[in-house]
């Protein structure tokens, strides 16, 4: 009778131990659109410019850890959607600072560049082959003034990215000069 017993407690454990199995595997399976969604709505919140300091370290590290579990397809989408989203908000700070009074520049400045900070974080928390350093910029020439003087939009460009480098000596705050690149057409 015991040897009986014995074994429908073993078949027990082994029946539960197989459905936390299965459970914690179809668990892992569906995490990957969550955790995809998850990273993309961190990131908005994160590229509004209201996040600093503790906040902002803490949100960049999860975008990390989320990134360090996503495929490769999955790492795509978060990266396109970062570029997409930094493309579509450096022109939006930049018709914002050139609709606003004078005296109302300086705060949308100030936003922009923990914007700058924040996506500058996010570029490396993206790329899980990152080395920490920022990419090379290839080298400027006269095209580049050649192109301001002919395009009315690269002009109002170049007055926004001084400002911005101004304000940011200012306050003494370091700019990443790679991410000041004009916004594309």
């Amino acid at each position: 009778m015991t040897s009986t017993t014995s074994r429908r407690r073993l078949l027990g454990v082994c029946v539960v131990v197989i459905l936390l199995a299965v459970g914690c595997f179809a668990w892992f399976l569906s995490r990957g659109d969550g955790i995809v969604g998850e990273t993309l709505a961190l990131q908005q919140r994160l590229l509004a410019g209201e996040s600093t300091g503790r906040e902002l370290k803490a949100g960049v590290s999860r975008v990390i850890k989320n990134v360090d579990t996503m495929n490769r397809a999955d790492v795509k989408t978060v990266r396109d959607a970062l570029t997409g989203d930094w493309r579509r908000l450096q022109q939006a700070g930049i018709d914002e600072y050139f609709e606003a009074e004078k005296v109302d520049r300086e705060s949308v400045l100030d936003r922009d560049l923990r914007r700058l900070t924040a996506v500058a974080e996010l570029w490396f928390a993206t790329n899980p082959r990152s080395s920490g350093t920022p990419p090379r910029q290839p080298a400027s020439g006269s095209g580049k003034a050649a192109t301001s003087a002919a395009d009315p939009r690269a002009k109002l460009f170049d007055i926004y990215r001084a400002a911005l480098v101004a304000r940011a000596l200012t306050l003494g705050v370091s700019v990443p000069q790679w991410l000041l690149a004009p916004p594309r057409r």
